[in-house]
């Protein structure tokens, strides 16, 4: 290939500098190839970056933790003379998640009655592994007395309704979700309100007291609303 010489002719004796002439295609190569590399880089950054998103999203999911789910499977109370000598509640509990284990420290249960608050029982603390369900049985003291403003109310709506008396009960207490979540989502309070149990009434014998004593009773599986504030 023949290469092109530049010849610069000078005043001087002296030989004239020989400069040989890159082609233009020369000049054109060194710029193309830096733009290539370029752009390979900017394609391995950008596969990189959404490497890193999708791994990061789907460690997120991983660890995300599904709602425990709750539920009343049965509730007794017996009462006389205004005063409640004792209450009991079957609470079903389970933890869907496939990964995550669940600790509910120091749980509590409320039980209502037309927005008053008749009773609060502690129960002890639990954990579960993956898919494990429990029964929490709750116990309610039995010293423990309603105002004779609520025991009234609960007459007047036996009288009304044939003996039918509606309650709503919350089981509460902090949860943490292991390993992993407790990190990302930290140990949450939750609540359970179980609406709408509904108990009837029936008269025993009290062979103790020498009264007839009424006693209000549910026996079925009712679904509560589980509550998780930083539930993301």
């Amino acid at each position: 290939m023949n290469q092109r010489l530049l010849i610069t002719v000078t005043d001087t004796e002296q030989v004239p500098e020989l400069r040989s002439i890159s082609s233009r295609n020369d000049q054109e190569s060194e710029p193309a190839n830096t733009s290539q590399w370029s752009l390979l880089f900017k394609l391995f950054l950008a596969i990189t970056i959404m490497g890193a998103c999708v791994a990061c999203v789907s460690f997120i999911i991983l660890i995300t933790p599904t709602p425990p789910t709750v539920h009343v499977q049965s509730m007794h109370i017996s009462f006389a003379n205004h005063n409640i000598l004792f209450w009991s509640a079957v609470f079903s509990i389970n933890n869907p998640n496939d990964k995550l284990h669940v600790t509910y420290e120091n749980p509590s249960v409320w039980l209502f009655h037309q927005g008053r608050l008749v009773s609060t029982v502690r129960t002890d603390s639990f954990g579960q592994k993956g898919r494990e369900e429990n029964k929490v049985i709750v116990n309610g003291d039995e010293t423990e007395v309603t105002d004779e403003e609520a025991a009234w109310e609960m007459e007047d709506e036996v009288a009304v309704t044939g003996g039918v008396v509606d309650f709503y009960m919350v089981f509460s207490g902090r949860v943490g979700f292991y390993p992993g979540a407790s990190a990302l989502w930290g140990e949450q309070y939750m609540s359970a309100v179980c609406e709408n149990v509904r108990t009837k009434l029936y008269n025993v014998d009290d062979q103790i007291y020498g009264t007839n004593r009424s006693v209000l009773s549910f026996d079925g599986r009712l679904d509560c609303r589980v509550r998780l504030p930083r539930y993301p």
